[in-house]
């Protein structure tokens, strides 16, 4: 990206003024994060060559990814009334519209994308989602589809630790803490379930004799290994992993899950499996996004995110045999300037539970 960026600001100088240069320049600086100056680009392109379906999409994805969202609809509407079955226009509009909690409006063109074959799981899971918002969660919330979370995740492993620092994330290190509050430790044996880069294992630097690690994306996984923060990082589904686990006969003194369950779920057979390895006395401590809006025991947002409420916990834990110890709510991260509420959990096992 940085050869490109440098290619076509060499190229601009020698053509001040063409739209495609000026466009391709623009998708770049806004690849590299440069915003404020791929906007710039995009709309003097823009200006200059009105008729360019393509650079009107690239400004509307722009403006998206900085949260500007209407201004987003305006530029990918632009692209759709001169060409209205622009595939990659509808995709983006539809996010966009999710964003701005137009759910119908984004059902509306997630169905023209398939009905003009620009569908695919993903798509099939936002038009769930938003379908779910708009009948007042009152449909049964739908599963991810497979690769979803790890295509998710793969994306954002290079710059994943300054990404969440934009967000004000900080579920490790209040979850650690919580869980030092609420337990004995050091824990001579913990298990990271969604390592990703690897922030659990730096929180716990001095608490953990042994710390493994498992993560559904590759880039993840690779991250985490260069921390250094642990014994051994593999490549898993957490309920695979967990299985493994149990049955190689690992037993762990804390199983840790910051901020995954909100792209799992339902969280039953996650609660049975870390029951059975956990030792008794240990403890899993993981956080929510808090549902409290309504009696549903967990809920899918427009967000792509679960939410679950405290009464699903309190039912999952009676029935494997964990006592909560902590549930406490806190800021679990900003998204879109949005503060997003956060349920953060010890649940410690009490005896030896369902197996």
């Amino acid at each position: 990206m940085a050869q490109a960026e440098s290619c076509f600001a060499e190229a601009l100088e020698l053509a001040p003024k063409r739209p495609s240069v000026l466009m391709n320049l623009g998708v770049v600086r806004a690849a590299l994060g440069q915003t404020s100056q791929a906007i710039e680009l995009l709309r003097s392109a823009a200006e200059l060559e009105p008729e360019a379906i393509e650079t009107w999409v690239h400004l509307g994805a722009t403006y998206a990814e900085s949260g500007q969202f209407k201004l987003a609809l305006e530029s990918l509407d632009r692209a759709l009334v001169l060409q209205p079955q622009t595939l990659i226009a509808l995709r983006h509009k539809a996010s966009v519209l999710r964003e701005l909690g137009r759910w119908n409006e984004s059902a509306q063109c997630l169905n023209l994308l398939h009905q003009h074959g620009g569908g695919d799981d993903f798509t099939r899971y936002m038009l769930d989602a938003v379908l779910h918002a708009e009948s007042g969660w009152a449909q049964e919330p739908p599963a991810p589809p497979a690769g979803y979370v790890a295509d998710l995740f793969d994306r954002y492993a290079d710059d994943f630790s300054s990404h969440l620092s934009q967000l004000d994330y900080r579920a490790p290190d209040i979850l650690i803490k919580a869980a030092q509050g609420c337990l004995s430790h050091p824990w001579p044996r913990v298990l990271d379930l969604g390592c990703g880069t690897g922030l659990v294992g730096q929180c716990l630097q001095g608490n953990s004799l042994h710390v493994d690690g498992v993560d559904l994306s590759p880039g993840m996984v690779k991250r985490a290994l260069e921390s250094g923060h642990y014994n051994r990082v593999w490549q898993a589904d957490i309920h695979d992993a967990m299985e493994q686990a149990y049955r190689a006969g690992d037993l762990y003194d804390l199983i840790v899950s910051a901020d995954v369950f909100i792209y799992v779920g339902a969280l039953e057979r996650a609660f049975q499996l870390a029951t059975r390895v956990l030792r008794v006395g240990g403890a899993l401590a993981f956080s929510l996004e808090e549902w409290s809006a309504g009696p549903e025991e967990y809920v899918l947002r427009p967000s792509l995110r679960y939410a679950h409420s405290l009464a699903y916990i309190n039912r999952l834990a009676s029935e494997q045999g964990l006592q909560i110890l902590c549930a406490d709510s806190d800021l679990l991260r900003h998204d879109h300037g949005k503060a997003i509420d956060g349920l953060f959990c010890i649940l410690q096992k009490i005896s030896r539970g369902q197996h």
